[in-house]
């Protein structure tokens, strides 16, 4: 929610903008914004679209808010999988504005490239309320990575497990139980190839462990697949180091950033890339 004036005097609308649905003022926080009740508003859609496509989701590049919008007006996005079956509207799709051949073709191989995914990305980019990508691993972990046993999870099951909680918990079983959203779930399964990791996961050495990771790397394309592997056996990842740090991540152990300095004034340990994988029994990639 944005605020469009400085004054107090704004008329609140009673219906979407978008849809015409009935919309409703909550308030979170002491923050009230406006909501629209239809589930169907095409901008619910778009949204839930763009999740999917994140990068922390299936990854899709080039499905930004802007495309989605355009493909869903046209219908050529109804669900999850229609995603996949793009080439079915090739030719209306080559037609639209700021498309192509080349533009949907990128696409195209883009969404391809995006069926080889993991469970985690799954199960975050449902944009299950409060759920995200940390709390994806805890439960396919929670679940030994078995989609089936986590969808027939019960509340007290997923209440359960650590960083969870019944609130948290009461989301993902209504979003099982949904029987519209568990058909799109079966149909998106259908088109995706998942890459199976062990139940028991790896181990969980860097339990209750954070830690800050700055400048380059040079045996990962980027920081969120070192971010991912410590996540995975346990540990968390923050932005700025503080004294709960365990180490601060960087190849440039000697520079005088201001991760460093920090680093130093708290007694944090500075690790090299190289000797964090080393103390870790981790394979350089």
């Amino acid at each position: 929610a944005r605020n469009l004036t400085e004054s107090n005097d704004l008329e609140i609308p009673d219906t979407c903008p978008v849809c015409g649905g009935p919309a409703v003022l909550k308030e979170e926080n002491g923050v009230q914004s406006l909501y629209c009740t239809n589930k169907d508003c095409q901008i619910k859609h778009i949204k839930s679209f763009d999740l999917l496509a994140d990068r922390d989701g299936l990854n899709i590049e080039g499905l930004s808010e802007a495309t989605l919008e355009k493909l869903i007006a046209h219908g050529y996005l109804k669900e999850y999988a229609d995603i996949f079956h793009l080439d079915r509207y090739e030719e209306e799709i080559k037609e639209l504005e700021g498309f192509g051949q080349k533009s949907f073709d990128r696409l195209r191989d883009n969404a391809e490239r995006a069926r080889h995914t993991t469970l985690p990305r799954v199960i975050y980019s449902l944009g299950i309320e409060n759920v995200g990508l940390a709390n994806a691993k805890l439960l396919c972990r929670a679940f030994g990575y078995d989609i089936n046993k986590l969808r027939k999870g019960t509340l007290k099951e997923f209440s359960a497990i650590a960083g969870i909680g019944p609130v948290i918990a009461a989301s993902i079983v209504n979003y099982f139980a949904d029987e519209k959203k568990s058909l799109q779930l079966d149909h998106l399964l259908a088109e995706l190839d998942i890459r199976q990791e062990q139940a028991d996961g790896p181990k969980q050495d860097m339990d209750g462990l954070t830690f800050v990771i700055t400048g380059s790397l040079e045996h990962f394309s980027n920081r969120k697949e070192l971010q991912e592997i410590i996540e995975s056996r346990g540990g968390k990842v923050a932005g700025s180091v503080s004294s709960h740090t365990a180490a601060l991540i960087n190849n440039d152990v000697h520079s005088q950033s201001s991760k460093n300095k920090k680093a130093h004034s708290l007694g944090v340990e500075i690790l090299s890339e190289d000797e964090f994988l080393s103390r870790y029994e981790i394979p350089a990639e």
